[in-house]
């Protein structure tokens, strides 16, 4: 994963892999039939340490719907402590790949899907608790639109990170999500 963030999908070479695992190429190749396969790997790995992120971010959050979603944004788009910016750099590599490549793309979506599906279930609690004032709220698409923004940010980021203001991906998804969902831009925070 590091190989890829730093040089991307092409610049990859199987040497330059076993050179970050501090290995020769043939036991890469013992493990891996391609450079593909590799790529794969990183999905999985990279999904599995979102899932675990997430569940931790989430458990702070201690079943609030409000709270889980500004948990949810914030393990994605702040910055600093927990922060992975290689994880996000091979990420976005993958996003690319998955553009090209029908396996790396299913594989790409699984990952995405788990996404918004978690969301979707914590916008469906919201609106049943009645968090989420929006009188009808579609909560599949109001998953589907905030994880959109979330990597609308991860693609500005790698390619055009000066049209970003310093630490506001997560404050502007942030009041996007409240106007989405219904929400009065943190009053039930300033009530507590």
């Amino acid at each position: 994963m590091k190989v890829m963030a730093e040089r991307g999908y092409e610049g990859a070479s199987i040497g330059a892999i076993a050179a970050a695992a501090h290995i020769v190429p043939g036991l890469v190749h013992y493990h891996f039939e391609s450079k593909r396969e590799i790529l794969l790997a990183a999905v999985e790995l990279l999904a599995q340490d979102y899932e675990a992120r997430i569940e931790r971010c989430l458990a702070v959050a201690a079943g609030d719907p409000e709270a889980e979603l500004r948990a949810f944004i914030d393990a994605h788009l702040r910055v600093g402590e927990g922060a992975d910016p290689q994880a996000l750099a091979c990420w976005i590599c993958i996003s690319g790949e998955a553009l090209r490549d029908a396996g790396v793309q299913k594989a790409f979506a699984g990952a995405l899907e788990s996404a918004v599906r978690r969301l979707a279930a914590i916008v469906r609690r919201g609106a049943r608790e009645r968090v989420f004032s929006r009188a009808r709220v579609d909560a599949d698409a109001a998953a589907a639109a905030i994880v959109a923004t979330i990597q609308g940010y991860f693609v500005l980021a790698a390619t055009a990170r000066d049209l970003i203001p310093p630490g506001s991906a997560a404050g502007a998804t942030w009041a996007m999500a409240s106007g989405l969902l219904g929400l009065s831009f943190g009053t039930r925070k300033a009530s507590r």
